[in-house]
């Protein structure tokens, strides 16, 4: 399966795009957009740069990956008509999700496997093809061209096969893949990610801590523990009689969710939106986009490189 279509160029397509083209896939970028084709291809040479200095991509394949792997276009039949492979990461709309998957039920090849980068949709309710065995989710984290993990969630009708056979394609890129059997909701990433925000937004809004405060708290105790123990074995190293009886401690009691947030609503009500805007919880406009998104990447990788290196110790 050696052609890959990406439909969706924005915040994880072009990363996901990158990531196949630098596996030795041939890599069609697919956006309705032609200014946003644009920038992903701008953020691309970024990205593969910062590979290239971090050692994870050979100077000498640069041409090869950026000019000779992927393309960019805006027709959709064109991106998808000899894929193998065809991953949607289009926004998060049911509607506009489920009248894709009919497109590329038709467009694509009858073989190719339709996969989602959904994050929290159940596609299986609402998709409709002709290859319900060969539909499935694969979700990507962000930045997808450095961060190993990928989420597999089958569906009712999804085939052992088309399950087993993605999984050794991301595999086979380097990633770190887990397979569920059946959709839950979130997943298992995210549903963790939101059990900790809500913590974030109950201390924000109520002003017991600044975000910077937060911030120092995780990567000076958990955030440091984690990529060493995970989550469920540093409970063995913190004695399960104790956990046991910590479970028995009433005086936590886990905020409501409100289902908003004062501080969030404030800062996207003034149109700051994070680094794609310049602004967020942190100020970001001292630097151009593709500057701060390389300088978490470099400082990911080095991570990373130094986490990799440690397991091979052991």
């Amino acid at each position: 399966m050696k052609n890959v279509a990406i439909i969706g160029a924005g915040t994880m397509g072009h990363g996901i795009a990158l990531a196949f083209a630098a596996g030795g896939h041939r890599v069609a970028v697919n956006d309705i957009a032609r200014d946003i084709l644009t920038q992903a291809k701008k953020l691309n040479e970024t990205n593969a740069q910062t590979l290239i200095d971090a050692g994870m991509l050979d100077p000498a394949d640069r041409r090869t990956v950026l000019e000779e792997r992927i393309r960019y276009t805006d027709d959709l039949a064109a991106a998808v008509s000899d894929a193998d492979l065809v991953i949607e990461a289009i926004a998060e709309k049911a509607d506009v999700k489920k009248e894709l998957f009919r497109k590329l039920d038709e467009l694509a090849p009858p073989h190719a496997i339709l996969a989602s980068n959904t994050s929290f949709l159940d596609i299986y309710k609402f998709v409709e093809t002709g290859r319900p065995d060969r539909v499935i989710i694969a979700h990507w984290f962000t930045p997808p061209h450095i961060i190993p993990l990928v989420e597999i969630v089958m569906g009712p009708d999804t085939s052992q096969e088309t399950a087993d056979t993605l999984k050794r394609i991301l595999d086979d890129l380097g990633k770190n893949t887990i397979i569920l059997k059946k959709f839950l909701p979130g997943f298992i990433v995210n549903r963790l990610q939101s059990a900790i925000s809500m913590e974030i937004y109950y201390l924000l809004d109520n002003g017991y801590a600044t975000a910077e405060d937060i911030d120092t708290v995780a990567k000076a105790s958990f955030g440091l523990r984690t990529p060493i123990l995970g989550l469920v074995q540093r409970l063995d190293f913190n004695g399960l009689d104790l956990v046991q009886r910590n479970l028995e401690n009433k005086s936590y009691e886990r905020p409501p969710w409100p289902g908003h947030s004062k501080a969030l609503d404030a800062l996207v009500s003034e149109g700051n939106f994070g680094v794609k805007s310049g602004r967020g919880f942190y100020d970001y406009r001292d630097k151009s986009m593709e500057e701060t998104l390389r300088d978490r990447d470099i400082r990911l990788l080095r991570l990373k490189q130094f986490l990799d290196e440690m397991e091979e110790r052991d």
